[in-house]
């Protein structure tokens, strides 16, 4: 589907650190996942563990997005959830001579990256789409399950 862009991927594992590293809790393991999408679905790219030291973790905000994303384990048990902003959306000013404002436009491939919890016993992790972009997530939107069989070698 797509090529791994390992220099994004280290900027963004960069990134992660700094924020990651910001707020003041409890020691942790995290994934750094990489996943694109197109319209086929998506697709794990990377995953990278993420350690760090003693009093140092930020927690994972839980805001209402359009895509709600579950780390399960075999038997289907939520182990991890939280919400994000859609990534196929993006906000760009409008053109010069229009109304002044953004608009948004969907964007039909791309990539984003989730930082979550390293948890052993997860196995999926499961994707579920605002319907249409830019909506909000309903019970009965589109779901998809990656599956972490490929990369449980490297944990």
């Amino acid at each position: 589907m797509f090529r791994s862009n390992n220099r994004l991927l280290h900027c963004f594992v960069g990134i992660a650190l700094i924020v990651l590293s910001s707020a003041p809790l409890s020691a942790g393991e995290f994934w750094v996942v990489q996943v694109s999408f197109d319209a086929n679905g998506s697709e794990i790219q990377t995953i990278q563990r993420l350690e760090l030291p003693d009093g140092r973790r930020a927690a994972t905000p839980l805001a209402a997005g359009a895509v709600s994303i579950s780390l399960k384990d075999a038997n289907g048990e939520v182990l991890h959830t939280l919400s994000i902003d859609d990534p196929r959306i993006i906000r760009v000013p409008m053109l010069p001579g229009k109304t002044q404002g953004h608009q948004f436009v969907v964007r039909d491939t791309g990539e984003f990256t989730l930082i979550l919890p390293a948890k052993a016993q997860a196995s999926t992790i499961q994707l579920q789409w605002a319907e249409t972009p830019g909506q909000p997530t309903l019970k009965n939107s589109p779901q998809q399950q990656l599956s972490l069989q490929p990369f449980t070698d490297k944990f």
